[in-house]
């Protein structure tokens, strides 16, 4: 299980057990632990487990954000995520998480570094939307769209939204989630869903280019939880 998950699970727990005041000694306790989560996925790093590396230095981006640690802190995780992602082999992650800052100036440096492998990859991308889309939901958690082939033209979308409400990290998200199958026309789908067959109308339209996906709510709000909306520009992350 991720480390996330059993966060959510076991404090959920942890929480509903021993009330408000030991929960604000647990955020203390958690968010001095963000230093370690750096140096777990450092010596992660340096040691070749990228997996591992990635894990930890999520952890710390995502404690980063919830402890409130200054822009360039949180910048440094961000980047420290996006060379672990880099070395795995999945520069388009790694782009990912250098746009959550990429004024600063290591996102920037690494940015540069990574523009002649993005360009490479550009035929492979421009010749099929089929692969995964991230949107950042916050404290280390992305929605996300995928696409895969489905019979004849058409493709299966699948649209899975989270929103990290202030004690996400150990509540967890709002999520809301939608599937189609349908052709990929002129880089342009859409999802319709009908009130009389699930409760909630809503229309999202998808126009696809090769890096990235624009997903806009026209009508209603799919029913999803609060504040998850399908909307915004999910950033291309893989091919398959």
């Amino acid at each position: 299980m991720h480390w996330k998950c059993k966060a959510w699970a076991l404090l959920a727990g942890f929480y509903a057990a021993t009330g408000f005041a030991s929960q604000e000694e647990q955020i203390k306790t958690d968010c001095g632990k963000i230093d370690g989560y750096g140096q777990a996925g450092t010596a992660a790093y340096r040691q070749g487990d990228m997996a591992r590396a990635v894990e930890e230095f999520t952890a710390q981006a995502a404690w980063g954000e919830f402890c409130r640690l200054p822009a360039p802190a949180l910048a440094t995780a961000y980047n420290n995520t996006a060379l672990a992602l880099f070395r795995s082999g999945e520069p388009l992650k790694a782009n990912a998480w250098l746009s959550l800052a990429p004024d600063d100036p290591k996102s920037r440096v690494n940015l540069a570094l990574l523009q002649p492998i993005l360009a490479r990859l550009a035929p492979a991308l421009a010749a099929t939307p089929m692969g995964n889309y991230w949107r950042y939901a916050g404290q280390g958690v992305w929605s996300v769209l995928s696409v895969v082939p489905a019979d004849g033209n058409a493709w299966k979308i699948t649209f899975n939204g989270y929103y990290m409400p202030g004690m996400g990290m150990y509540y967890g998200p709002n999520m809301g989630s939608f599937s189609v199958v349908e052709p990929i026309s002129d880089g342009k789908a859409t999802y319709s869903q009908d009130a009389a067959d699930s409760g909630s109308a809503c229309q999202v339209n998808m126009t696809f280019s090769p890096g990235d996906v624009q997903l806009d709510t026209v009508s209603g709000d799919c029913g999803f939880g609060m504040n998850v909306r399908a909307d915004g520009k999910f950033l291309r992350v893989s091919l398959y």
